[in-house]
């Protein structure tokens, strides 16, 4: 069943009379299902847009109505660290979640994506390179590769399909996920057989009108092919 997570559906503003393609949203740290739930608005209008609520509450951490999807932690270097077990089983809970939802809603299960914003964008990585559910694409803004979630660089490889979309995005002036995260997946990608379209704009953590506008395009360019 599909409550495993809670979550907001919308269905598609353009109906084709055929069961929609679906583009699942997972929200980054400290967020909620709420937070990517308007970029709908801006992918293909004949997408089923699911935007999934992370698993933890971190009320008791300091974020009256913030989740996650696993813990962080600062290491003895100063630098973040992660709780490696908890984003392993967020993982499985997030594909469970993509297998029951294309199993209780009228979708085409052949067409879904994935779209992710910072934490939300290393499992939509993970989902992936994982091989734990098919997928038609990603794309995943503001995120990095978390190693703690990729066991072998290359059976991950083997996990992406030939041309699938990928779409990458990533602020230059990125204080909290540096630019270099980016680079870094970029470089990862290119190794692939992926369809590869990375986007750097000036801004922070976030997604700016660069990065909108390659959603748009991303999200046709999956439907289309």
């Amino acid at each position: 069943m599909t409550d495993t997570l809670e979550y907001l559906a919308r269905p598609p503003r353009l109906d084709t009379g055929a069961p929609p393609p679906v583009v699942v949203l997972f929200h980054g740290y400290g967020a909620d299902m709420h937070d990517l739930a308007s970029l709908g608005d801006v992918m293909d209008p004949r997408l089923l847009v699911v935007s999934v609520q992370a698993p933890i509450d971190l009320t008791t951490v300091g974020f009256p109505g913030g989740r996650a999807w696993f813990h962080l932690h600062q290491g003895p270097d100063g630098g973040i660290q992660y709780d490696a077990d908890g984003a392993r089983e967020s993982v499985v809970i997030a594909a469970e979640f993509i297998k029951a939802m294309t199993s209780a809603m009228e979708c085409d299960e052949d067409r879904v994506v994935v779209m992710g914003f910072s934490q939300g964008a290393m499992i939509s990585h993970a989902l992936l390179l994982k091989g734990l559910v098919p997928l038609a694409g990603i794309a995943a803004c503001s995120g990095r590769l978390v190693h703690e979630l990729i066991d072998d660089a290359d059976a991950a490889r083997q996990n992406v399909p030939e041309d699938l979309p990928v779409l990458l995005t990533h602020g230059t002036l990125d204080e909290l996920i540096p630019i270099e995260n980016g680079h870094a997946l970029r470089d990862f990608y290119q190794t692939t057989p992926a369809h590869l379209t990375y986007v750097e704009e000036p801004v922070g953590h976030g997604i700016g009108s660069d990065g909108a506008a390659a959603l748009a395009a991303w999200s046709r360019q999956v439907l289309d092919e």
